[in-house]
């Protein structure tokens, strides 16, 4: 009888400590989720703002035709 004891007494152990770790892992679950929610809130917040700015084609060009316009009003004022 003692060692059936003693294997009700683990047995019972590991259920509990098995109860605590679901606990634990729908706590995390939980917090995960908050956070997941947070994120995706600000990275809306971050589209939001950048859908008003031109893209990177768009800067390029105008960067590339600022550059020449300079160059030519450099020469035709050395000229």
């Amino acid at each position: 009888m003692g060692e059936q004891d003693d294997l009700n007494t683990r047995v019972a152990v590991l259920e509990t400590k098995n109860l605590a770790q679901e606990a634990r892992l729908n706590s995390l679950e939980i917090d995960v989720g908050k956070k997941f929610d947070r994120l995706e809130a600000k990275l809306d917040q971050v589209l939001q703002a950048s859908r008003g700015r031109p893209t990177w084609i768009v800067a390029l060009a105008i960067s590339g035709l600022m550059t020449i316009v300079t160059g030519l009003i450099v020469y035709l004022v050395t000229r």
